[in-house]
């Protein structure tokens, strides 16, 4: 009776907890917030210029600047502006879900300096001689929108209006003419008029803007990012697809290979993503288009603390061990290795916080998040459960593992080697020489395909829609951009709806506009685009942090495995980490894929992930060190060997899962993260090669040197 209440009380667990999260989580996804790539919008990051050349751009003018361009955006109507200061000269606008990109570009840019100017063009008042929001709109005679103008000072724009009788005196916002009215009567009201709106929301913008005064100081636009509305609604659509493909492939595979523990997996991982989601609601964080598929790679590398344990216990299951032994053993030592693991990959996430763009940052909060989550849910959670199921003992014979009968007589005598991968580390050795200098001479020959994160200029990426032609898109390009070479169009897409193409300068609004506009008329109002374009000084400042990023988060990891285990695993996994960069990078550059920030972002996360399988292999070899008394170099290697092969499932299965949710993001997933994707893709294939054939031979290879100086010493002693 008491192993099946047991089952009862787990059973009623369970179906609670699915209820609690099928009733919540609805209410928990409406308070996550969507970033500008999921619903449109765009992010403009400003450098702020002194109106007065010679003056420094202190903390005050840049929060004047701020809160003025705050209230510019209110007046366009948009729901939680994101106005933020960076230093030394900057202010970042992120504006998510906005329809009228254009207009709103133009309202936050424009200085709107009103001023009145006589014939000879001097200027006889302005804007800052208005009342407080002396600035209103009326109607004509005819119903026509005007605005009244209201001046803090009668009596001076009754002096001006006597100096100019019978003349003009223009009306100016900017350098734009509004009005050029003759004065006919001196007017001592302090009162004047602007003519000429087309349309009221027109007149009550610019009333708006002339309240709200004139910019303290000019902008200028550095680095811009946007996407239509349709766009985000098409990317958040197809990503979130991609993410249950993912996922569901990963539950088939866990139950599958793992049996009940693989159920049990399942449900810690169904655990994981609801308490990740409520995390995130907490946090009120923004998802953007890289925090989804950081999401969903989160989903693979949650597992990997499950596939370590498990394997662990399929390992003592062989040795016949019972199943409660063969659990308790398996966590015990499992436990160490998941830890190292997701520190490893932690580090690798604070560079990229540190270093990334903000798109990059709210990827890498998404993964740390994942990560912490991942260590109580499917590390403590998944073996309260297990530990719960074996307390029944119902689940005793190892099938309920995935082990079979004739895997534990196999283990009886001897373990599995199937060929000596440490004593063929030369061929390894080459063959990775081999892939490096082939993608040294492709990029030497070649170069790489940078994008304009890192070289500067507007990438448009255009959605036709429809079937089109690439020769008929690039003299609409050429004639609304007359000056500004671009690369020749091509399409892309699941069914090449897509065309893109990069300018080698930047290209200002009012040329994406008539890009637009032109677009439209050939194609229809299907049409829709998204840009991002980088002013050279932030080009080069992303080159700059790129290269310090990967190079900081290799030396954190290599410090972190060299306190760990020694100083020898150490420099191993340098050489290892330098073959995980360089392989993506090489095929980059045969494929001649574009190179961006999602793509510095893949190679981060490869440098934290792929060192998890070395981790694996390490400890075992330091378990294995321990366990055993090695007195030549033939035992080192054969121990290493062993090792290698006791690991080998471990090793695969920790990537395999991983490899599925990436490889549902490349194909199922939004055109904005393939090539985020692609570069996964190969750095995980790299870094599973490297962490079995390269890194342990490595390791080898520079422990053979302590054995030759040990025979020397040996043989000196000898002769004496």
């Amino acid at each position: 009776m008491k192993k099946w209440s047991r089952i009862v009380s787990f059973i009623v667990f369970v179906v609670a907890a699915c209820w609690v999260m099928m009733t919540t989580t609805p209410k928990i996804t409406q308070n996550i917030s969507l970033g500008l790539d999921l619903q449109g919008g765009f992010e403009i990051l400003y450098k702020v210029e002194p109106m007065q050349e010679g003056e420094a751009v202190t903390r005050e003018l840049l929060k004047v600047t701020a809160s003025m361009i705050e209230k510019r955006v209110n007046i366009g109507g948009v729901k939680e502006p994101e106005v933020t200061i960076e230093n030394p000269d900057r202010i970042r606008v992120k504006l998510a879900g906005v329809t009228n990109e254009e207009t709103l570009r133009s309202l936050i840019g424009r200085p709107a300096v009103l001023t009145f100017r006589d014939e000879q063009g001097r200027t006889v008042m302005e804007g800052r001689d208005l009342a407080p929001n002396g600035a209103t709109v009326d109607f004509d005679d005819l119903k026509r929108p005007l605005i009244v103008l209201k001046f803090a000072d009668p009596q001076k724009f009754a002096d001006v209006t006597k100096k100019n009788l019978n003349k003009k005196v223009a009306i100016y916002l900017d350098d734009e003419m509004l009005t050029n009215p003759v004065i006919e009567e001196v007017i001592p009201s302090g009162n004047a008029q602007i003519r000429g709106q087309h349309s009221l929301e027109e007149a009550n913008q610019l009333a708006d803007i002339l309240n709200s005064g004139a910019l303290p100081s000019r902008l200028v636009e550095l680095q811009t990012n946007s996407v239509g509305a349709s766009l985000g609604a098409m990317a958040l659509e197809k990503t979130v697809f991609a993410g249950y493909v993912g996922f569901g492939v990963v539950l088939l595979f866990m139950l599958w290979i793992y049996r009940m523990p693989g159920m049990i997996a399942n449900l810690t991982l169904i655990f994981f993503t609801y308490i990740c989601l409520m995390v995130l609601s907490w946090m009120q964080a923004t998802l953007t288009l890289t925090g989804i598929a950081g999401f969903i790679l989160s989903v693979g590398m949650a597992v990997d603390a499950n596939i370590i344990t498990y394997e662990r216990i399929q390992e003592e299951l062989r040795n016949q061990k019972t199943a409660l032994s063969a659990f308790r053993t398996g966590q015990r030592r499992s436990f160490i290795t998941i830890l190292d693991s997701h520190v490893t990959t932690i580090i690798a996430a604070l560079v990229l916080m540190a270093f990334g763009s903000s798109s990059i940052q709210g990827f890498s909060v998404i993964l740390i998040m994942t990560l912490i989550v991942s260590l109580f849910t499917n590390v403590f959670g998944s073996r309260w459960l297990l530990a719960w199921l074996l307390k029944t003992n119902l689940f005793k014979r190892p099938t309920w593992f995935g082990v079979a009968e004739r895997d534990i007589r196999e283990q009886e005598n001897a373990e599995v080697i199937r060929f000596d991968i440490v004593k063929r580390r030369r061929s390894f050795y080459l063959f990775s020489t081999s892939i490096l200098v082939l993608g040294l001479c492709s990029m030497f020959i070649f170069g790489l395909h940078v994008g304009v994160d890192f070289k500067a200029g507007t990438r448009l990426d255009m959605f036709i829609g429809k079937e089109f032609q690439t020769l008929e898109i690039s003299p609409i390009l050429q004639k609304e951009v007359p000056d500004s070479k671009f690369k020749p169009v091509t399409k892309f897409g699941t069914h090449n709806e897509w065309a893109t193409t990069t300018f080698e300068k930047p290209i200002n609004k009012t040329e994406l506009e008539n890009i637009h506009k032109s677009l439209q008329q050939h194609y229809g109002s299907q049409v829709n685009m998204q840009e991002s374009t980088v002013d050279p000084i932030i080009a080069d400042e992303m080159v700059q942090k790129a290269a310090l990023a990967v190079m900081l988060a290799a030396i954190g990891i290599t410090i972190y495995i060299a306190i760990r285990f020694q100083f020898l695993f150490g420099l191993a996994c340098i050489v290892a980490l330098l073959h995980d960069v360089f392989v993506p990078l090489a095929l980059f550059s045969v494929f001649q894929l574009e190179i961006d920030l999602t793509f510095i972002a893949a190679i981060l996360t490869i440098v934290g992930f792929s060192i998890n399988d070395t981790i694996v292999i390490f400890d075992r070899i330091r378990e294995n060190l321990q366990n055993r008394k090695v007195q030549t170099f033939d035992e080192l290697q054969e121990l290493v060997n062993v090792s290698l092969w006791q690991t080998m499932r471990r090793s695969v299965f920790t990537v395999l899962t991983v490899f599925i949710t990436v490889l549902a993001i490349a194909m199922y997933g939004s055109e904005g993260v393939y090539h985020f994707s692609l570069a996964l893709i190969f750095g995980l294939v790299s870094g599973t090669y490297s962490s079995i054939f390269i890194a342990a031979q490595l390791w080898v290879s520079f422990k053979k040197r302590e054995f030759s100086k040990e025979k020397a010493v040996v043989a000196k002693e000898t002769v004496e």
